[in-house]
Formats: structure tokens, sequence, C-alpha cells
């Protein structure tokens, strides 16, 4: 049975799961009603977004139903939440090109879809080696906590997580950071909201790797799904 923190921790990863979707459709149909094809984009990221969240809101609905958690002996778990890593990164970072530099903006979208494909590959290959799970996958466990995990750094699929992340953070938390303070009017309070909700994004992802399950758990995810709000209203009419 779910003990206080099995229950925090898989309450808040169902509503991540749910309001992905929930804002990512909001975000296609006012991008439909104003054909803003960027808009359109940050939709389809809000939605793979939440379902990297996958993996906790699968097993929590496990456990609700047979009292035991999800099958994690091959890194269930956390395949079903980091598949979505990659085109999560490859569409934001291709809003950012899109804005920052257009005229060039493919040149950086390949080098990235190259780097995403080689960390697919290389998170496939080990994935009980790219997580530190808790319990391990060989304790069975109990069905009281869900099964916690953080990305292992130091793996070859960690570092080039590490590096995507810092990609976001450069090209489009400080990208559109600076491209506000040389704009003015309302182009300028566009630019900051999409500085804020990049920068949001990386810092409550990491965190999210680094919080155990607990109270803590419901800031850090609030403010994962406040980063979407935050972009949205830098890209909306």
């Amino acid at each position: 049975m779910l003990t206080l923190f099995g229950w925090i921790d898989g309450i808040t990863a169902s509503g991540v799961v749910i309001f992905g979707f929930i804002f990512g459709f909001f975000f296609l149909y006012k991008a439909r009603k104003s054909s803003a094809k960027i808009l359109s984009v940050l939709g389809i990221v809000n939605i793979l977004a939440g379902l990297m969240y996958l993996g906790v809101f699968t097993d929590f609905l496990v456990v609700l139903v047979t009292e035991t958690n999800l099958d994690n002996t091959y890194g269930l778990v956390g395949i079903l939440s980091y598949i979505w890593f990659a085109p999560v990164i490859i569409l934001a970072l291709y809003i950012g090109a899109e804005l920052l530099i257009p005229k060039r903006k493919w040149y950086l979208m390949f080098i990235i879809v190259v780097i995403c494909i080689l960390f697919e590959i290389l998170f496939f290959l080990d994935p009980l080696g790219t997580f530190n799970f808790v319990p391990p996958p060989e304790v069975p466990p109990t069905g009281e906590l869900l099964i916690d995990y953080n990305v292992n750094m130091f793996t070859p699929a960690g570092i080039i997580m590490a590096i995507l992340l810092l990609a976001v953070l450069i090209i489009l938390g400080f990208g559109f950071l600076i491209k506000s303070f040389q704009s003015s009017g309302v182009l300028r309070k566009k630019f900051f909201f999409l500085s804020m909700g990049s920068i949001c994004f990386c810092i409550f992802g990491l965190l999210e790797g680094l919080t155990e399950p607990g109270f803590m758990v419901i800031f850090v995810r609030l403010g994962y799904l406040i980063s979407f709000w935050l972009m949205y209203y830098g890209l909306k009419d």
C-alpha cells in the first residue's frame, strides 16, 4: 500500500502527464486559430515533456491496480520517461533557432539531431547503467513507494543529456534574454518570457533528477509546468 510520499509522487506525476496533454492541445488550438507555427511546435513540446513522467505515472497506475510496482528488471520506468527527451530537445531548440538564427537554423538543427540520435542509441543500449534506480532493479519493490530514479551523469548518455540541457539553457535561456535586452516594448517582454520559460525548464528538469520523493516534488513539478506557460506568453499574439 502506498505511503504518503508515494501518493504525492504518483499524483504529481499524473498531473504533469495529464496537464501536459491539456496545455499542449490548448496551445495547438490557439496556434491553429492564429496560424502561429511556432506556437504549434510548443504545443507538441508540451505534450512530449509531460510524457517524460510516463514511467512514474505508469508505475503509479500499476501499484493502484495490483499493489505491486511495475516490473523494472530492464529499466522500463526510465525508458518510458526518457524516450521522449530527445524529441523535446529537438523541438525546443528548433523554436530557439527559428526565432534567433532563422537563416542558419538548419546547421544547428543538424548537429542537435545527430547528438540526439546518439543519445537515444546509447540510452537504449544501457538503460540500467544510464539511471540510478531506487530500489535497484534486482531488489523487489514493496509497492509502498514508486520507483525513483535519476540520471547517472557519468555515463555516455548522461554526459550527452547534460550537454543538450546546457544547449537549451544557453541558446534559449540566455539567447532570448540577450535578445530581450536588445529589443523594446512588446517584443522585449516576449523574449523575456521565452527566456524565463527556458531557464525554468532547465532548472526544474534538473531538480527533478536531484529531488527525492517527498513534498519538494510538488513545487518542482509545478515549476516544470509553469515553464511552458511562460513560453506560451512569449509566443502568443
